[in-house]
């Protein structure tokens, strides 16, 4: 399968020279039901998802989770920093709830023309943060050999 990404409106094909360096991207990747024999259409199991934030280090901070289910939001957690001892919250990753109160979220939004994912929250630092809210790509129900099943947006 295809791996797809999403850049958010501020992406660069350069980084800046400093903070903040760049935006967010999110990688999706749709995971289908196994092949059967003889060979049918391949229904939408899960979608693992990496949301990547440049904003405070260039080489990005990445966190990941797997949506397995439509219509209920998914937290975006704030990954670990284990270069310090014990491993601690990495504060480079600036993405949040769009009020500052929580954590970013995700979620695969069933529709009459298709599957979604939808997106809510804040990155960035706080004198030039940004809201991303909305559909950025539509995944495919099922899945038949050699078709993409993402289509990104935006």
């Amino acid at each position: 399968m295809n791996n797809n990404i999403w850049y958010t409106g501020d992406w660069k094909q350069q980084n800046n020279k400093e903070i903040p360096y760049n935006g967010v991207q999110i990688r999706a990747r749709a995971n289908y039901t196994p092949v059967t024999s003889p060979p049918s259409s391949q229904k939408l199991d899960s979608v693992d998802l990496e949301v990547v934030d440049f904003t405070k280090n260039p080489e990005g901070v990445s966190s990941s989770i797997v949506i397995y289910k439509t219509g209920v939001w998914f937290d975006i957690p704030i990954p670990e920093n284990n270069t310090v001892s014990p491993p601690q919250p990495n504060t480079d990753f600036t993405v949040m709830c769009i009020d500052y109160t929580g954590l970013g979220k995700l979620q695969l939004e069933a529709t009459t023309t298709g599957i979604f994912l939808n997106i809510q929250f804040r990155y960035g630092i706080q004198s030039r943060s940004r809201e991303e809210l909305g559909f950025i790509m539509k995944i495919s129900e099922v899945y038949n050999e050699g078709e993409d099943p993402i289509k990104v947006s935006g």
